[in-house]
């Protein structure tokens, strides 16, 4: 997904401010993206480890939450295949309603011509008309005559054609139907196949809690998750400084404060720094919305992190310049990865319950220097 974007849209930022921090060709970029990807995967690999039964809970939970965001993202596909062919069947009925429709009305015109047409040919004051070579109206009503003439024959083309066209339409709108039953079978079984994959995980939720508490407390384990994440930032922000930064024409994050909009249209069910435990508190905050829904980046940036994370599910960070950062926890599904460039109001991923939450939720935060920032303060 990153590929030539990434080494167009850092040309272009070369063209237009005449300075970069390194001249990286898209091959060195590709590269280091790669090389980012794998370092990455190992410290996640290592924050993610423990020992004994608890490592083989992690294993699995972390499992089926990436098996839970692949059927997800297969359900968000077929939804949108879907109602892709339930338009088309719409369109196609409208106009097979409007070919009806206009049929119909020059069907009644070719009848009021035939009679016309009868009428002419039996009319006997019309025919000593026609019988007068010279006469002006000869030639008048010989040249209404020929006129009726063509428009009749063209109107019984036309109708020929739309007959024909309205049996086309006809024959396209069943195949679509049968397209859409076929969809919409498919995605039944998907959805019901992200049920049983969710209803399990809960299981291997509960069974993890357990195993934990035989040997810390909420707290130690809260702590460890925090710790967890703060290495992940400080290793990111390290390995970022090898690529090449790029605004384009957006503004600077700083100046955004107060202006962007949250990443998802719900109600704040955690505020920062308010107690999580008995000695931890939240670094960002937690915004509750319905399962799926759509998560929106809340700015322009470059995807650092798009993965699991014990403690915080499919977890994606967004790096956007100058130190800042804005992370989005206990995803569903996850459409981003790590390097690509992401637009503002892009959708990065979907609202999940993934890590250690049970309630649908997004988790927020925005870091300057690895360190959180109050969100409430820079979104809207």
């Amino acid at each position: 997904m990153f590929k030539l974007s990434l080494f167009f849209l850092f040309t272009y930022s070369l063209a237009v401010f005449g300075q970069s921090d390194s001249s990286q060709s898209e091959a060195e970029i590709e590269k280091n993206i790669g090389l980012i990807q794998k370092k990455l995967t190992v410290l996640k690999n290592k924050l993610n480890s423990a020992y004994g039964q608890e490592q083989l809970i992690i294993t699995k939970l972390e499992e089926q939450d990436k098996a839970i965001s692949t059927v997800s993202k297969q359900v968000d596909i077929s939804t949108q295949l879907l109602n892709d062919i339930t338009n088309q069947i719409e369109t196609i009925q409208t106009d097979i309603i409007s070919n009806t429709k206009s049929i119909e009305e020059q069907k009644d015109q070719i009848v009021k011509l035939l009679k016309l047409q009868v009428y002419i040919n039996h009319d006997k004051t019309l025919r000593m008309l026609l019988a007068n070579q010279k006469s002006a109206s000869n030639i008048t009503t010989k040249h209404q005559i020929k006129y009726l003439q063509n428009k009749l024959y063209n109107l019984i083309k036309e109708v020929a054609e739309k007959i024909a066209q309205l049996k086309t339409l006809k024959q396209d709108q069943v195949v679509l139907q049968e397209k859409e039953n076929q969809h919409k079978i498919e995605l039944t079984n998907q959805q019901s196949q992200l049920l049983n994959q969710r209803k399990q995980r809960l299981v291997t939720l509960k069974q993890l809690k357990t195993e934990i508490a035989k040997h810390e407390t909420e707290s130690e384990n809260l702590n460890k998750d925090q710790m967890r994440l703060q290495e992940l930032l400080d290793e990111i922000q390290v390995l970022l400084s090898d690529l090449p930064k790029d605004l384009g024409l957006n503004k600077p994050f700083k100046q955004l404060k107060g202006l962007m909009k949250k990443p998802v249209d719900g109600s704040y069910i955690r505020s920062f720094n308010s107690k999580r435990s008995e000695n931890t508190r939240w670094n960002g905050v937690v915004i509750k919305a319905d399962l799926g829904q759509s998560i929106q980046a809340i700015a322009y940036g470059r995807v650092a992190f798009a993965d699991w994370l014990r403690g915080f599910g499919m977890l994606i960070i967004l790096d956007h310049q100058d130190g800042y950062m804005s992370l989005y926890g206990f995803n569903e599904s996850i459409n981003v990865e790590v390097g690509d460039w992401v637009n503002e109001r892009q959708i990065i991923a979907s609202i999940g319950n993934s890590g250690t939450i049970a309630t649908p939720a997004v988790y927020f935060e925005v870091r300057k220097d690895a360190k959180p920032l109050n969100p409430k303060s820079w979104v809207k």
